[in-house]
């Protein structure tokens, strides 16, 4: 019986490792998020020529608000180009979108991936072009966005994420994953970045060196989770990725528990996959040319996703209050409340109103959905998972 309990605590200590060492991360970066370091502005030289790449797969109905907001941006029109790769598209939407001036591409891939769009894009590239930005077709950037973009490069960055954020909060789930991609914001990018470490990619509202792009899009594989590959491949070469806070463009959230089950789906199966991949590389380079960067990265890779830590700390602290061992009550109940800090004090105030508390609502179904996918995942790297978009406007 004795080395039954025993075995019980190993694996107790080994969980709660884990598991707490995910939300004391969370926190840490939370709590810096608030000491974040404005992008240092040097005064204005020039406006640089700007390439916007805009990748769309079966995405006829919501297109044309996209390239409007491109092309009435407040930047110097002769500047500004637009390449729309435009995937799998009605003929009728094909001859309509062929009336902007830009420069469209009918893409007829084998496989309809973004990466497939992306190396595309390079055959059409302006030699002039100094700055590509990667847009997603949902996504409306405010109208000063390149401004800004172009202002924050005079600081001598090579590759900015700019600030995302919600479209739409139309349903308790799109207001959910409005409330997640904020807080993924504080953590990963403005919390990060506030230390001097690199700021994550997300996978669109992303600007890059033309050089930059010439060298790395051609070398991705991914058929989900390209941002991932992405980055761990710069900061691999020593590549700082800054962050943008104050440049927004907004991005359609995920409006129902099918469509946030597919998503995660295709996020946690990349983030395994790179996790495994890059680990022990990342743990060399950081020995021996102190990589932090790069080893940090794969760090976020081995967390669990919010929700589901949240819902396991929560039910794990719950069932120890059934075992008397106050040692292990407290630590459980400590790493459950850094955690919900981590998460609450992301959160931006704009957020707290009656909808929040409507929305958190539906967090123990997402809990669940977010548990079923563990034991889902295999083989979902070999399948391009489309999310489909309908919000037209904000």
């Amino acid at each position: 019986m004795h080395s039954y309990h025993q075995i019980i605590r190993v694996f107790q200590v080994l969980i709660l490792s884990y598991l707490g060492g995910n939300a004391l991360y969370l926190l840490f970066f939370a709590v810096c998020g608030f000491f974040k370091k404005d992008v240092r502005q040097n005064p204005f030289t020039s406006f640089r020529h700007i390439t916007i790449v805009i990748t769309a797969y079966k995405e006829d109905r919501i297109i044309d608000t996209v390239i409007k907001s491109a092309l009435q941006q407040d930047y110097p029109g002769e500047l500004v180009e637009i390449i729309l790769l435009a995937d799998t598209f009605a003929e009728e939407s094909l001859q309509r979108l062929r009336s902007y001036p830009i420069k469209l591409i009918e893409a007829r891939l084998a496989e309809s991936t973004k990466v497939e769009s992306l190396k595309l894009s390079i055959d059409y590239l302006n030699p002039k072009t100094e700055v590509i930005v990667i847009l997603d077709a949902d996504n409306l950037m405010e109208m000063s966005f390149l401004r800004k973009l172009n202002l924050a490069l005079d600081s001598g960055f090579r590759v900015v994420q700019c600030h995302r954020s919600a479209k739409n909060t139309n349903t308790s789930f799109a207001f959910l994953d409005a409330i997640s991609e904020e807080v993924n914001n504080n953590i990963f990018r403005r919390g990060h970045v506030a230390i001097g470490l690199s700021s994550a990619l997300i996978g669109s509202a992303m600007a890059f060196h033309t050089d930059i792009y010439r060298r790395y899009i051609p070398q991705l594989t991914a058929v989900g989770g390209f941002d991932k590959e992405l980055e761990l491949k710069l900061l691999r070469d020593g590549i700082f990725i800054s962050y943008l806070d104050n440049a927004f463009v907004l991005d359609e959230k995920v409006q129902s528990s099918k469509i946030f089950y597919s998503q995660r789906k295709r996020w946690m199966t990349a983030q395994i996959i790179y996790f495994g991949r890059d680990f022990f590389p990342s743990v060399l380079a950081l020995f021996r040319n102190g990589n932090i960067n790069y080893f940090d990265k794969t760090l976020q890779f081995s967390s669990l996703p919010r929700v589901l830590l949240l819902g396991l700390l929560g039910l794990i602290a719950g069932i120890n209050l059934f075992i008397y061992n106050p040692v292990f009550n407290w630590l459980w109940f400590g790493a459950f409340i850094a955690c919900a800090l981590s998460i609450l004090i992301s959160i931006p105030n704009h957020f707290y109103r009656k909808e929040t508390f409507r929305a958190l609502l539906y967090l123990p179904l997402a809990f669940v959905l977010m548990l079923s996918l563990l034991f889902r995942l295999r083989k979902s790297d070999k399948h391009f998972i489309h999310t489909n978009h309908d919000i037209q406007t904000p």
